[in-house]
């Protein structure tokens, strides 16, 4: 049995995890594209869009997480021997039942818009991008399930040079539907959400022709695996929507301050969201490998991948927090001209500086523990460190000290710090439990 170095695993994840980098930062740079073209529009185009997006990410991006479970789960039955291109018309079929509850849930929230009552003309806007891009979930699901099948294998160039191509082909249509060109007229607003949606859809389409040659396999349903993605993927799911409802949850409550913060507020949460796209592929290619390795029973190899992972974040958190505290005045004027705005994302930036060690250390250890099917408790931590802990002291902070946004994002900061501590207990018990095998 060839024995693995950690320069090799180091190595290995750094080769494995690039594409997938490179994938995540193009999905995050489509919804980058339709802030830059919001801000360069009007400041309340940026701050509806944010507020749009802050709706319908806790239901599109949690749900992606029902999907989460495939790549580790048939990383360990390649583990076992097995050959997976015949679960790939089960992926689909799983994936198109993910797409249409999410695209359904999507389309309720429409109602809830009124209810939030952010003002006449913001809640146009919501409303309008809201209708529009939940018809979008179809290609933003198939084109996920097909890249987790793919990322099982440890075959992630086509689906994420093919991410890459949709930010730069969406931030083209963006500018050409919102100001008007060639001819096509101005839709305002409402050509962030047509081009969102066609862009989601292309990324499909170009996956689904590049497995033409799996058009042939066995079209059979393995409802067992279905039931296992599910099974799995839940608790991922649970833990992606208390993340990212409390993120959002603190942009709609920053929503009822003034626009500049509204503004800055969604800037910030765009660009620490571009950070966290490092760990979250570092996170996905350790899943990959921890569970190849645990279909194997090859728990020293576990351990090896799980600290040069824990390792390569460490130095990208590092990295980042030093670039936000450094320059934070730069990083916000990418986005906007204007004075105040800057003035309020610089004050947030720092925040987002402080927690970059925590974010990249809970989201690696959460893709371990995912790696051998253990999930329920990053739901649980996130749980905590967010609702119970983090979020009341933002609201605390923000209203009673009138710390306003700022509040906000001081009690993120802790959020992360205890989910990081939290998960970090999880994982040295795990690795005891398996204490004779991972010598």
């Amino acid at each position: 049995m060839q024995t693995l170095t950690r320069t090799q695993a180091l190595k290995q994840l750094l080769v494995f995890s690039a594409p997938i980098i490179f994938g995540q930062v193009g999905l995050m740079l489509i919804g980058t594209g339709d802030m830059v073209v919001a801000g360069r529009y009007s400041r309340e185009s940026l701050a509806a869009i944010g507020l749009a997006i802050s709706i319908l990410n806790p239901i599109q991006i949690s749900l992606l997480g029902l999907q989460f479970s495939i790549a580790p789960l048939l990383a360990q039955k390649r583990g076992q021997g097995e050959n997976v291109d015949q679960y790939f018309w089960t992926i689909l079929f799983y994936s198109l039942l993910v797409a249409i509850g999410s695209g359904i849930i999507s389309l309720l929230s429409y109602f809830l818009v009124p209810v939030l009552n952010y003002g006449p003309e913001l809640n146009r806007i919501i409303q309008e991008y809201i209708l529009i891009t939940s018809f979008s979930t179809i290609g933003l699901n198939l084109y996920q399930g097909i890249k987790e099948f793919y990322q099982a294998q440890e075959k992630t160039m086509a689906a994420n040079v093919t991410a890459i191509g949709a930010a730069a082909f969406n931030l083209g249509i963006n500018w050409i539907f919102v100001f008007g060109l060639w001819g096509i007229p101005s839709l305002k607003e409402a050509g962030l959400a047509w081009a969102s949606l066609l862009c989601r859809t292309m990324m499909a389409i170009v996956l689904m022709l590049l497995a033409f040659p799996l058009w042939k396999s066995l079209k059979k349903i393995n409802w067992d695996l279905m039931r296992d993605f599910f099974k799995v993927g839940f608790p991922i799911s649970a833990s992606l929507f208390f993340e990212i409802m409390a993120f959002c949850s603190v942009t709609l409550f920053v929503g009822y301050f003034a626009e500049d913060q509204v503004a800055a507020n969604n800037l910030a949460l765009n660009i620490g969201s571009l950070a966290f796209m490092i760990p979250l592929s570092i996170s996905s290619a350790v899943a990959v490998k921890v569970g190849h390795a645990y279909g194997e029973k090859r728990f020293d190899v576990i351990k090896i991948f799980s600290q040069m992972s824990l390792l390569a974040s460490f130095v990208f958190s590092v990295l980042m927090g030093l670039t936000f505290y450094l320059f934070p005045g730069p990083i916000i004027g990418f986005y906007t001209s204007d004075a105040e705005v800057i003035n309020w994302g610089v004050k947030l930036l720092f925040w987002i500086a402080c927690f970059q060690l925590f974010d990249g250390a809970q989201v690696t250890l959460s893709g371990i523990l995912r790696g051998v099917s253990v999930t329920r408790p990053s739901s649980i931590s996130i749980f905590i460190g967010y609702w119970i802990i983090g979020l009341p002291l933002g609201y605390l902070l923000a209203f009673k000290y009138k710390m306003e946004a700022q509040g906000f994002w001081i009690g993120l900061a802790l959020s992360l710090a205890v989910v990081a501590l939290m998960l970090s207990f999880v994982t040295i018990r795990e690795f005891r439990s398996h204490r004779s095998q991972l010598r």
